[in-house]
């Protein structure tokens, strides 16, 4: 299959898998904020900002270990691929081990000593932080599986393993409604099990599917290997502390200052924002396989053009559910959640903007990846993203309202496209002019036009469900028609007619 329609296929596979995961992860938290109350979901919420904290060599090591992989298959090189994935992990399992007594020793002096959690619920707290430092390490095994999978491009039997995650994690849920014990432990119990029960399946298929999976114990020896996998995880543990800070360290500071209620409503926020992300990453996970392997084959041209289609696809893939849902944020929220803490409708709008900027040049991050020359990138965006906590702390200590480290994170996005749009040009050769033209230009245009229509018909209609099914509606047609017409290029286009075109004559055969 040709890499352009193997693209696009992948995508759309991974849509199907994240539309049933957004369906059941909605229901799943209704049910869990339900059955457990807003305090004691701001405490859960609290603990698993806590253990991100702790564990953010995860997301180091997926993006560095992923990298390496597509490398190896772009060069055709075997040998070296399976020895990138034993070495990966090795190197994970030291991460999960290190990981989890950490969690042990300083998250559990932070609860006793430094959150804002009651006293009678401190022991509590203590058992729910170690389920989930428990889960943290099986997720974290799970990452070399996961890479392989998204480096192979087999989307289908990945989107098939984390259906069966969320799935899992509804029936916890339920089963959580009936429970007339402590509800709180049993969810984190419930949610250990089940990243246990997914490692497994992860590992079980992987081994039997590729080759380069199976594991032989041996030494680590390929000292230079380990160097440069540990190079590329440094720089980007640096970037990912920035990142946690701005998001998980917020949520610490706001707990500070305002309690377990901001933190209930953050934790919805957040919950709202992944399952957005769902949709405009997979267009990444889609696309940077295919970018890692032409670096691998030594086709700059080709890293640069998928780059800038990435960043223009995330962008408008992640706006064509979040423009309608922030104009509607307040029905939605009802709708979905029966005890809506303070601060929710607020929260869930600012995270969404900010995130929306991130989508804009997200794929250049991932063309500098592909080259290896990391490390001004992230020393850039890291520091940028470090600067939230203590500015966060000042305005929060001077009296400014719980919205305001929000729009703080949304002025410093702003901040990081200009740094990734320059580092972009510097590193990988790609133009300033060719991300106005090819990202910014079609983005304005597209997102003005969504707009325009989505508040004519805010401002005329009264609040109900029909408003909502007309702002959804009427915002994803002009969105869809305005990216056909002013967002995808000529090819894309043609691409995408001769797959339905193939779709529609093998269904009629």
């Amino acid at each position: 299959m040709r890499s352009g329609n193997r693209i696009i296929l992948n995508t759309l596979i991974l849509y199907v898998k994240m539309v049933l995961s957004i369906l059941l992860g909605l229901f799943s938290t209704r049910l869990v904020l339900k059955a457990l109350g807003v305090e004691d979901y701001g405490i859960y919420n609290l603990v698993a900002g806590v253990v991100s904290m702790l564990s953010f060599l995860n997301t180091s090591l997926a993006t560095s270990t992923q990298r390496f992989l597509s490398i190896s298959l772009g060069k055709n090189n075997k040998v070296l691929l399976s020895e990138v994935f034993y070495y990966s992990l090795a190197l994970h399992l030291l991460i999960g081990v290190g990981v989890v007594l950490l969690v042990v020793f300083l998250g559990g002096y932070g609860i006793q000593h430094i959150l804002s959690v009651h006293p009678d619920k401190r022991g509590e707290t203590l058992i729910v932080l170690y389920f989930l430092s428990g889960s943290v390490f099986f997720s974290i095994l799970s990452v070399p599986y996961v890479a392989i999978l998204v480096s192979r491009e087999n989307m289908l039997l990945l989107s098939i393993l984390e259906t069966v995650e969320s799935c899992l994690k509804l029936l916890g849920a339920i089963v959580l409604l009936s429970y007339l014990g402590n509800r709180l432990i049993l969810y984190a119990a419930v949610i250990a099990a089940i990243m246990f029960t997914s490692f497994i399946l992860k590992a079980i298929v992987c081994q039997c599917k590729y080759r380069e999976t199976r594991i032989t114990l041996q030494s680590l020896t390929d000292i230079g290997l380990v160097k440069e996998l540990m190079f590329f995880t440094g720089w980007y543990t640096f970037a990912s502390l920035g990142s946690i800070g701005r998001f998980q360290g917020l949520q610490v500071l706001l707990n500070l200052f305002y309690g377990v209620v901001t933190n209930a409503a953050y934790g919805i926020a957040n919950q709202v924002n992944g399952l957005m992300q769902f949709f405009a990453t997979t267009i990444l996970q889609s696309v940077r396989p295919q970018i890692m392997k032409s670096e691998g084959a030594h086709d700059r041209e080709r890293v640069g053009r998928l780059s800038l289609t990435a960043c223009r696809y995330m962008f408008f893939l992640c706006a064509l559910f979040s423009i309608p849902l922030i104009l509607e944020m307040p029905y939605v929220l009802h709708l979905w959640l029966d005890n809506l803490p303070e601060y929710t409708v607020g929260f869930c709008r600012l995270v969404l903007l900010s995130t929306m900027l991130y989508m804009i040049t997200s794929g250049l991050s991932t063309a500098v990846d592909a080259t290896g020359n990391i490390k001004w990138m992230y020393i850039c965006l890291g520091c940028l993203h470090v600067l939230n906590l203590p500015v966060g702390y000042l305005l929060l200590y001077y009296g400014f309202s719980a919205y305001s480290v929000l729009w703080l994170v949304v002025c410093e996005e702003m901040i990081c496209m200009c740094a990734r749009i320059g580092l972009a040009r510097y590193i990988v050769g790609i133009s300033v002019d060719a991300v106005l033209k090819k990202v910014i230009q079609p983005i304005m245009i597209t997102t003005g036009l969504t707009l325009f229509i989505g508040v004519i018909i805010v401002c005329s209609l009264e609040s109900s469900f029909m408003r909502l099914v007309v702002t959804f509606m009427s915002c994803m047609v002009a969105s869809l028609a305005s990216i056909w017409h002013y967002g995808a290029e000529q090819p894309e286009k043609e691409r995408i007619k001769s797959i339905i075109y193939n779709i529609k004559y093998k269904l009629v055969k």
